[in-house]
């Protein structure tokens, strides 16, 4: 966005270069009058006297010091030297000017922020005062030879002038009444003193503009570095550092205001495609037409890599902050022209508001946070308001992830396996591990819940690594030509490092990978499908079977039959429970199981749990059933009493009507 303003600046130049050529002494005359109001504009901004007050603040209260114990000096000699009524007058003004001093060093000049007004009016008190008991000393003592004292005030003048305005005042005073006194004297003196009095000017306004000079370019220098380190380096706005410093200071100054967290969805795989080069423009650009957004009041900054904040200062409406963000979100949405490249982006936004949703910076924050991962969940590409009816789920959810951090997984995570059946050898061929977390704190705590907390809270690698290790133990203690499905989280597929470590587990342990499958969703795919089909790929390569669950739930799924390496389909169970009283769900079924066939894919079908269900299924040929009438989850030692029967008995029949399959006599543990 700033670019594109430099460009239109450099475009107006270059058109007016050519009037430039025949009115070029008139522009030389007002170029410096543009660049003393571009100065002075400068200068009046709060900003700059802030730290004009804080460079100065330091060399005044440095001065105060020993100019305060050179004043306590100077009255111990006048009680030495002076008699009567100079006693009284010279003594006591040189002691008041003492104790203003420490009065304006200790006081009015402490350690901390000093706004420049004070500091001025500091600096003329000073300067003043110490005029004062040299024009003091001065009317009682007639001496010509200490009007150097004028001058050396002259030269003290233009350090302490903390502004412009003030030094040509207090150094105009100091050389005028010098004059003035010098007049009196014989003309040798006068003539003597005139001279000095030139040179002391000039070098007091010398010393005055270097000094100005010096503060002014380290200002300017740390204004600058302030400026660069408030904004992001790529898009030109507000940085993460800013955005939250607006937010503690507005909540400082309790003044209300919305939070919002915009999230990109598809952009890692942009990145990850077609390379950060592209991925930065498409940044840039959205972040063109956020801006085009911004009005009085309204900030937006970058706080991630695809993630903004957005600040909206006042009390607007839930109803307007929404109609605002789904506004953003629209401009976001369109497509974005790179040409030859055309990609497409889309957001979610979760705002909360201050103070009615928290007191505290963070809590906003977090609430906000938490309203963009609900939209995430159950509303992509549209604005979530926080409100009262997510805080108790928030407080639960916030109780889960310090519950995860607190927990000893190895001993609290566990896992029970459902069997697989092939209907065509009438055989278990595999068992689903399912995870299962009995925390001491919270009892038994079910696996979408706790899955979600884990990847909310950043836990879910540590939470795999640890079942996907119980899972291979599970697994060796079992017959060669049964499998094992594992299931993988979004954050788990996004890590390819990690991916790669669970690989690296099962050649270690020698594990044929043919007999690990990793089971995949349509939700952990769409984040980003690029990098997703990449690293399922590489396992595919490297021998482990690759399944997509839940299949037909997204609005996308027949998209990654292709896409996606895949050796197993399993339909979702809101198809396979209708399929009773619902014929256009019999039918959904019965075409995705031609079509699996036709694409040499194995196909499951999930939640089979009544005769009546299985009877209906049965005439569609499916391949593999999964569901609570051929077996509920068990434990490990179930699974070895019951692949020992089934050994045993050599075959697994399809259960009749009203004939409990024998593995659900091996349940101990509800699902």
């Amino acid at each position: 966005m700033q670019n594109t303003t430099t460009d239109r600046v450099r475009a107006d130049a270059s058109g007016a270069s050519d009037d430039r050529g025949a009115e070029g002494s008139l522009w030389t005359a007002i170029s410096p009058i543009k660049a003393l109001k571009r100065q002075y504009g400068i200068w009046t901004s709060a900003t700059r006297r802030r730290a004009m007050a804080e460079a100065y603040r330091p060399i005044m209260r440095g001065f105060l010091l020993p100019g305060w114990a050179y004043y306590l000096f100077v009255t111990w000699g006048h009680w030495r030297d002076e008699t009567g009524f100079n006693f009284y007058f010279l003594g006591g003004l040189s002691l008041t000017t003492a104790i203003a001093y420490a009065v304006f060093r200790w006081a009015l000049l402490p350690v901390g922020r000093t706004p420049l007004r004070r500091l001025e009016a500091v600096g003329l008190a000073t300067n003043l005062l110490m005029y004062v008991n040299v024009v003091a000393y001065m009317q009682t003592h007639s001496e010509p030879q200490k009007l150097i004292y004028f001058v050396l005030m002259a030269v003290v003048f233009s350090t302490t002038g903390v502004t412009l305005r003030a030094t040509l005042l207090s150094v105009t005073l100091s050389i005028g009444t010098m004059f003035w006194f010098a007049s009196k004297a014989p003309p040798e003196v006068l003539h003597q003193f005139a001279f000095i009095g030139v040179a002391s000017s000039f070098a007091s306004f010398g010393m005055a503009t270097l000094l100005r000079k010096a503060i002014l370019r380290q200002i300017d220098a740390r204004l600058l570095a302030d400026q660069l380190a408030a904004r992001d380096s790529l898009t030109g706005i507000a940085n993460r550092r800013s955005i939250f410093a607006n937010i503690d200071r507005l909540v400082q100054e309790q003044r209300p205001f919305w939070v919002g967290i915009l999230d990109l969805d598809g952009f890692k795989s942009i990145n990850d495609i077609y390379g950060h080069a592209v991925g930065d423009q498409v940044l840039c650009e959205v972040v063109e037409r956020l801006g085009r957004r911004e009005m009085q009041g309204i900030e937006i900054g970058r706080i991630g890599g695809d993630e903004f904040a957005i600040l909206i200062q006042g009390e607007a409406e839930s109803t307007q902050i929404e109609a605002y963000g789904n506004a953003l979100i629209k401009d976001i949405c369109r497509s974005y022209d790179m040409h030859p490249l055309r990609l497409n982006l889309s957001g979610t936004i979760g705002f909360a508001h201050f103070p009615a949703m928290g007191k505290t910076a963070r809590e906003i924050y977090e609430k906000a946070d938490f309203a963009l991962y609900r939209g995430k969940q159950f509303a992509r590409r549209q604005t979530t308001v926080f409100n009262a009816s997510q805080d108790e789920e928030m407080r639960e959810t916030l109780a889960l992830e310090r519950a995860l951090r607190e927990a000893k997984l190895e001993d609290e995570l566990y896992l029970l396996f459902q069997p697989q059946v092939d209907l065509n050898s009438n055989r278990v061929v595999s068992f689903e591990a399912l995870a299962r977390w009995q925390s001491p704190a919270l009892g038994l705590v079910p696996p979408d819940r706790f899955i979600r907390a884990a990847e909310r809270a950043g836990l879910i690698q540590s939470v795999t690594r640890v079942l996907f290790g119980k899972a291979l133990n599970a697994l060796d203690l079992w017959p060669a030509d049964i499998s094992i499905s594992f299931n993988l989280s979004a954050q788990d597929l996004a890590e390819c490092q990690f991916i790669m470590s669970l690989v690296s587990e099962v050649r270690d342990r020698g594990v044929d990978p043919a007999r690990v499958e990793f089971e995949i969703t349509e939700t952990a795919v769409i984040k980003d499908v690029g990098a997703s089909r990449s690293v399922l790929q590489e396992l595919s390569a490297a021998g482990f079977k690759i399944a997509l669950d839940d299949f037909g739930s997204g609005y996308s799924s027949f998209e990654y039959l292709d896409q996606l390496p895949l050796n197993k389909v399993k339909i979702d169970k809101s198809f396979v429970r209708k399929v009773s009283d619902n014929p256009t769900c019999r039918e959904i079924v019965a075409a995705i199981i031609a079509l699996c066939d036709k694409l040499d894919l194995k196909c499951v079908l999930e939640g089979v749990e009544t005769d009546e269900q299985m009877q209906t299924l049965a005439p569609l040929k499916p391949q593999m059933i999964q569901g609570y009438l051929f077996g509920r989850p068990i434990s490990q030692r179930d699974v070895l009493a019951l692949l020992l029967e089934l050994d045993e008995v050599q075959t697994v029949s399809l259960p009749a009507p009203n004939v409990v399959p024998p593995m659900l006599a091996m349940e101990t543990r509800p699902r």
